[in-house]
């Protein structure tokens, strides 16, 4: 049974990056939908993009200015409501900051994986077209050859140490894995991270590093060689 298209917009709002396979055949069933779905994808783009700054020095000190001014009565719920206004944005600008400032890379890797890494390997279930995972990649500076692309089940926006970098799941002979690209966050080249029966191999790359992770029992490293080849920065060099 098809998808009507106010079921599919629901979904595509609350999961703008969703590879399940409903979805995609409703996406590709109609412009319609596929006009939907690249909407609720650049308005996704352009909140991560909102957030994803630091809070002006000295915000927090001039929202209780504004908190504490004396107001007639007559002015006192525009001001009021203002200042509501300011708090919610502070708080989450601020609450963001701080949420996702990690004392090493290893830590970042950790908690990032923790939140919702298997979900996302056991969501990872139909291969994302080529240039879906460029033009993300591109918005990284970044670009993904055909070996690489060839392999995404998966690829969604993700915060990193240093901004905004990408989270994909590949389809391997040993089983799906997760690579993590961290723009401009450089690692210990080889290093590795043992957690929570997972372990992840590090590479540096050009302009940046990625993590190459997956179950303790899977051979991460032998994508080092994919990775290192794979992910190439766009950026012209001065």
């Amino acid at each position: 049974m098809s998808m009507n298209f106010s079921e599919f917009k629901k979904q595509i709002t609350a999961e703008p990056w969703s590879q399940d396979p409903t979805l995609l055949r409703a996406r590709s069933s109609d412009p319609q939908f596929e006009q939907a779905a690249l909407e609720a994808q650049r308005m996704d783009q352009k909140i991560q993009s909102a957030v994803n700054v630091a809070a002006p020095e000295g915000l927090l000190e001039d929202i209780k200015a504004i908190v504490h001014q004396p107001a007639s009565p007559r002015r006192w719920m525009p001001l009021a409501l203002a200042a509501s206004i300011l708090i919610a944005l502070g708080a989450v600008a601020i609450g963001w900051q701080e949420t996702h400032q990690w004392n090493s890379v290893e830590e970042y890797l950790v908690e990032h994986y923790s939140h919702d890494g298997d979900r996302l390997v056991n969501d990872a279930t139909t291969l994302v077209p080529a240039e879906e995972v460029q033009r993300i990649m591109a918005s990284l500076n970044a670009s993904a050859g055909q070996s690489l692309t060839g392999m995404v089940k998966l690829i969604k926006y993700c915060p990193t140490p240093q901004g905004r970098g990408a989270h994909l799941v590949v389809s391997t002979a040993d089983g799906p894995m997760t690579i993590v690209f961290m723009p401009q966050t450089r690692v210990t080249d080889g290093e590795t991270l043992e957690f929570d029966h997972k372990h992840a191999y590090m590479v540096n790359l050009d302009h940046g590093s990625a993590a190459i992770i997956g179950r303790s029992e899977q051979p991460v490293s032998n994508l080092q060689t994919l990775v290192r080849n794979s992910i190439t920065s766009t950026l012209s060099e001065s």
